[in-house]
């Protein structure tokens, strides 16, 4: 007879599992095997992606937002003032800030016929002092024809019947034909040259007056036609005197220049 072996008790079911699962982790994993974990892991996300990652990227926005915070797009303030538009004047000089002088109050028609009426007066009060001080034939023919229409004028203007009221305008007209006045009362040797002068100043003056003021504000038609009438005259008197200036000019430029001989 042989002699018996002794053979290990295998032990029970849950042992054995338990020492090939000690045996299985010390083994490597077959290559095919781990090939199949891998893609049962990589089925789901693949699906994932298919059915919802291409939503996600089609609403992503084309362009990422920057990261850096946005640059200050306003112009910089120098020493704290505003910026204004190109060309735009921003002075706080005194003919920014004044205000448009207020336009002149229309003259009503006894206005006018003060004015008129003191014009008239005034240049035949001062031809009367030209024709007693002027040395000049040429003068005194100016100041005899002066005297003559204005007077014509006055006598056209007495047949309207017209009332008259005093503006600042008649003022201003009597005060500069008062100093007028008393300046050819007081001028002896260059009477006639200092005349001629204050003519051809007074009658422009007339001119722009009635051309600026009181045709544009008659509202009587005698009146107006009036004005109209008399308006040549003012016209052919500032002609006039301008001649004689130039003439005394001429006359001042030529005349020969007297030298003294000693002894």
């Amino acid at each position: 007879m042989f002699p018996r072996l002794n053979r290990p008790n295998p032990g029970s079911r849950a042992e054995r599992v338990e020492r090939s699962q000690r045996r299985s982790k010390g083994k490597p994993m077959n290559v095919s095997t781990s090939f199949r974990a891998v893609a049962l892991l990589a089925l789901p996300a693949l699906a994932f992606v298919r059915c919802g990652g291409e939503q996600k990227i089609a609403d992503a926005p084309t362009t990422m937002p920057s990261a850096e915070p946005p640059s200050d797009q306003s112009p910089e303030l120098d020493g704290g003032t505003a910026q204004t538009p190109e060309g735009t004047n921003t002075g706080t000089s005194a003919e920014a800030t004044k205000p448009p002088d207020p336009k002149p109050e229309a003259l009503n028609d006894a206005q006018i016929a003060a004015i008129t009426e003191a014009v008239n007066s005034a240049e035949i009060a001062q031809a009367k002092i030209a024709q007693i001080k002027s040395k000049d034939a040429a003068v005194k023919t100016f100041a005899a024809m002066m005297i003559t229409h204005h007077e014509e004028a006055k006598q056209k203007q007495a047949k309207l019947k017209l009332k008259t009221e005093e503006s600042g305008i008649s003022t201003a007209l009597q005060a500069d034909a008062g100093a007028t006045l008393n300046a050819l009362k007081d001028s002896d040797k260059d009477f006639d040259k200092t005349y001629i002068a204050s003519q051809i100043k007074g009658h422009q003056k007339v001119l722009d007056t009635i051309n600026d003021k009181l045709l544009p504000d008659v509202k009587d038609e005698q009146l107006k036609a009036y004005l109209k009438a008399i308006k040549p005259t003012v016209e052919q008197h500032l002609a006039r005197a301008k001649q004689l200036q130039q003439s005394f000019d001429s006359k001042s430029s030529s005349a020969p220049i007297k030298t003294q001989h000693p002894g």
